[in-house]
């Protein structure tokens, strides 16, 4: 498995920010790559040839969706997850599953992506039973959705994006691990947590993109804000 560093200079830069910013504290400039090449053999293939890249029109065109877990047994009986990245914003959505079927992964696009942000170009999946059958194909080609797979056999994918999505999706797997059988119940906290801290690579959080504005946080009540102290609806509703 090649090194980190042996990829082109952009995609190197473009991933050791990322995980920086997901709480790495190893000191990329130091030397050692270690960490790197053990995220590179975890997380990543080499494809046979260089991913050509998809360019992204506009917010919520273009998703990332896989299955994370196993995790211990929750509320429900679920041990899976499903998460949706947006390539363009990273605003992420999850959902719990009991079990993986191709009728519970169409379901949660349906609701999570669709009925709340619009019917996508493009949704990008590996090549799991739960995406690569009849029922979610289908689904997809009914609504105009082109299903990207992941694989080096599909270069058309994004590749640094698709690496990027992984390491967001691999980050809140680490942080729902610690909540052990209440993972359930702490999945909107850690979402909240995702959506309300900004991003390396595009220097924004993934709430203020797609919504306009930042979050109007907790510490915010309790002490004065401008935009809480001087709102007035009626202004506000014009």
């Amino acid at each position: 498995m090649p090194r980190l560093s042996d990829r082109a200079y952009s995609q190197r830069a473009f991933v050791v920010s990322e995980v920086a910013s997901q709480g790495c504290h190893t000191d990329p400039t130091d030397g050692s790559l270690e960490f790197e090449a053990d995220l590179l053999r975890r997380e990543f293939s080499v494809p046979t040839e260089e991913l050509e890249l998809v360019p992204l029109l506009s917010p919520e065109k273009q998703w990332g969706v896989d299955i994370i877990g196993h995790f211990p047994l929750g509320k429900g009986q679920t041990k899976f997850g499903v998460v949706a990245v947006d390539y363009f914003t990273k605003w992420a959505e999850a959902a719990a599953l009991s079990h993986i079927t191709e009728s519970r992964v169409t379901s949660f696009v349906w609701t999570n992506i669709i009925c709340r942000f619009g019917i996508p170009k493009a949704i990008v999946t590996d090549n799991g039973k739960q995406f690569d059958n009849t029922k979610f194909k289908d689904f997809c080609s009914k609504l105009g959705i082109s299903h990207l797979s992941s694989s080096p056999a599909h270069p058309q994918a994004n590749g640094q994006v698709e690496a990027v999505n992984k390491i967001i999706k691999r980050g809140i797997k680490l942080k729902l691990d610690s909540r052990k059988g209440r993972w359930v119940e702490e999945l909107p906290e850690v979402l909240w947590s995702y959506r309300t801290t900004q991003k390396e690579s595009t220097g924004e959080t993934p709430f203020s993109l797609p919504f306009g504005s930042e979050v109007v946080v907790p510490v915010e009540i309790g002490m004065p804000s401008d935009r809480v102290d001087h709102y007035e609806a009626t202004a506000n509703g014009e």
